[in-house]
């Protein structure tokens, strides 16, 4: 069982309450586009699509199988116009835009029916059309341009009929503009399609009367042997089409423009308040950048989304032949160039001449640099060549001085993607490519010219300032935050050997070299700079950093002490860490181990004989070892004592230490 739509709501106000009915006398219901109901019946009659009145502004659709995919494989529909209709009828389908029934119109109409062709049209001014006679008349013709041409003269080679297709184009139009959107169905004028240019009203009034069935169609033998001038190719046609609707469409746009600014403001104040509230709760630089990069992205977004985009979609070309009397010129310019120019007129009427360009009356005639003709309204004058050109063969302005410039003389810069003139251009040294002269400067080190796209700015913090740099002066400070400085402003890292500059280098307090900032660090106690080598820590306080002239190496473990942890032997007289010295009797570990030894090695005898003179017994001395010393321990009588210490492998003393009665004495 088919089920019943819902009855729409509406607020239309030609649709009362009950209540009011009887008060008031209800308005006529307003149709629908009426364009649109006028697409649908040419639609019908050229797929042949039975088309039925139900009553009002109520139609019943037969669609043979052929059409039936555009429309939902759908045998039948019924089509309402109106709202009053739809409430006669709640499964019809209202034909207004943007409902689906116009959408699945429109592509069927781009499929099948995208041309419709209405015949010969009788020209008002010419009965002679349909009783065969001669075309046109005679004696009137225009023997004399009155357009001046620039620079050149005009001459008339032949005045003839020839056969000219003339029609309008259909179109949908959709207006974009942030979160809106607007549809509408737009027509055009009648256009001359082979010249490219308005008919003349007469003309556009017969049309319109073919279109409609007011009038029949002329016999297509009654042009006889008329020359037909085929229509001008589709691009170029629909471009000239495009002008106009784009004209008939200034003040929607305009409108539509106006809406989407209004409400980008207060989306980009409401975007502002946001982001601003964001940065007040960041602390770092680095938060804050990212933020800030974020609200640009977000702002530069919403303001390309509210931009107005018009895309156009051609529905029908509608066409008729109609004879016209046409005036060939010849133009010729003092340099040589030639051109071809054409008027023509509806037979009796007035001549029309309009530009081949643009399709608008001209002030003046100019020679294309390229041998075609246009107006001074769309035509430029280059400033390399002094030729002139129109707008499809060339730029309104080159980048660097706003001039015009011809096709031949026109240049893209490969570094800024703009158009110049080849007066502005120049070669980069990165490698040898051509540029515009606004892209080009030396180099800030070396004085070389190289485009933007090959060189880079350094910040305003490096040594000497911003400059413009090349690749082979560039550098990238190690010493701060990565920032592109030149190649004269830094000296290599003697840790690393990369780049730092002169602003963030520092020199290590033990070596003298340059470091980077990733390779120097203070020392705890007496915060000296020094790098990773010279870098270390206290045996007994290891998570202390040290440089390495602060530490001593203690001779009885040979380990690294600071000197707030070292302490001196009572015994010895050396200098070793706390954790080898006995803190009751004041001796070091080596001089708590001494012992009496039968064969003293022949480094102690030596020791001995430096300080006795001789070599004393045997029993009268005593011995030990540690990690850089032997230590010797010397009994001299009388409660004396000498206690020498020699390093590994040397031959001499290092220290003596004389202990008496009166105390200890260092002699050496």
């Amino acid at each position: 069982m088919k089920k019943r739509r819902r009855k729409p709501r509406t607020t239309h106000p030609a649709v009362r309450p009950p209540a009011q009915a009887a008060a008031a006398t209800p308005e006529p219901e307003a149709p629908a586009d009426a364009r649109i109901r006028s697409l649908l019946e040419r639609y019908c009659t050229l797929a042949g699509v039975k088309h039925a009145a139900r009553g009002g502004d109520l139609s019943e659709l037969k669609v043979p199988e052929a059409e039936r995919p555009f429309f939902r494989d759908r045998a039948r529909l019924r089509v309402a116009f109106s709202l009053e209709a739809l409430e006669r009828d709640p499964d019809a389908e209202l034909a207004v835009l943007g409902s689906p029934l116009v959408s699945q119109l429109v592509d069927a109409i781009r499929s099948r029916a995208a041309r419709l062709s209405l015949g010969v049209l009788t020209s008002p001014r010419s009965p002679s059309l349909r009783s065969g006679q001669a075309l046109g008349k005679r004696g009137d013709e225009l023997d004399e341009l009155a357009i001046p041409v620039r620079d050149g003269v005009a001459k008339l080679q032949k005045t003839h009929t020839a056969v000219h297709l003339v029609g309008r184009l259909v179109a949908r139009v959709v207006l974009r503009a942030g979160a809106g959107v607007e549809e509408s169905v737009v027509e055009s004028d009648v256009f001359d399609l082979s010249a490219g240019t308005r008919v003349a009203d007469d003309v556009a009034a017969a049309f319109r009367d073919l279109e409609t069935g007011r009038i029949e169609a002329a016999d297509p033998s009654a042009l006889g042997k008329a020359t037909r001038i085929p229509a001008r190719e589709p691009a170029d046609l629909l471009r000239l089409l495009a002008i106009h609707l784009q004209e008939k469409l200034a003040e929607q746009v305009a409108a539509r423009r106006a809406a989407a600014e209004q409400a980008l403001a207060a989306e980009l104040g409401r975007l502002d308040r946001y982001f601003k509230a964001i940065l007040a709760e960041q602390s770092s630089d680095a938060a804050i950048a990212t933020v800030t990069a974020l609200a640009e992205r977000r702002r530069t977004e919403e303001i390309r989304r509210s931009q107005v985009r018009a895309v156009v979609h051609p529905l029908q070309l509608i066409e008729a032949s109609v004879v016209i009397e046409r005036s060939e010129w010849r133009l010729e310019s003092n340099r040589g160039r030639k051109a071809s120019f054409t008027t023509q007129r509806s037979l009796g009427g007035d001549w029309s001449i309009a530009c081949p360009h643009c399709g608008r009356p001209p002030a003046l005639l100019v020679i294309c640099r390229q041998e075609h003709g246009a107006c001074d309204a769309c035509s430029q004058r280059c400033s390399v060549c002094d030729e002139d050109f129109c707008g499809e063969h060339g730029v309104a302005q080159c980048r660097v001085d706003a001039r015009p410039v011809c096709d031949e003389h026109v240049r893209v810069c490969p570094s800024c993607r703009l158009e110049h003139c080849s007066a502005h251009e120049a070669v980069c040294s990165a490698d040898g490519h051509p540029a515009c002269s606004a892209c080009l400067a030396p180099c800030g080190s070396c004085g070389r010219v190289i485009c933007n796209r090959h060189a880079e700015q350094s910040d305003a913090g490096a040594p000497k300032g911003s400059r413009r740099l090349c690749a082979e002066c560039l550098r990238h400070c190690e010493g701060g935050a990565n920032e592109p400085v030149g190649a004269d402003e830094v000296t290599e890292c003697a840790s690393c050997g990369k780049p730092v500059c002169t602003a963030h280098a520092s020199q290590c307090a033990v070596d003298g070299h340059v470091h980077c900032s990733q390779h120097l660090r203070r020392t705890d106690r007496s915060h000296r700079v020094v790098c990773t080598r010279h870098r270390v820590a206290c045996t007994l306080e290891p998570m202390a950093v040290f440089a390495s002239d602060e530490l001593q190496a203690c001779p009885v473990c040979g380990k690294g002490t600071c000197i707030e942890h070292r302490a001196v032997c009572s015994h010895c007289g050396r200098q070793v860490c706390m954790a080898d010295l006995q803190q009751e009797s004041g001796h070091c570990a080596t001089c708590a181990q001494l012992a009496t030894t039968p064969e003293p090695p022949l480094e102690a005898v030596t020791a001995a004989r430096v300080v006795t003179g001789r070599a004393p017994r045997s029993s009268r001395w005593r011995v030990a070892r540690d990690r850089t010393h032997l230590v010797v321990e010397l009994d001299l009588g009388f409660r004396r004592k000498a206690v020498v210490t020699m390093r590994h492998g040397g031959d001499a003393p290092e220290s003596v230490v004389q202990h008496s009665l009166l105390g200890s004495k260092r002699r050496k």
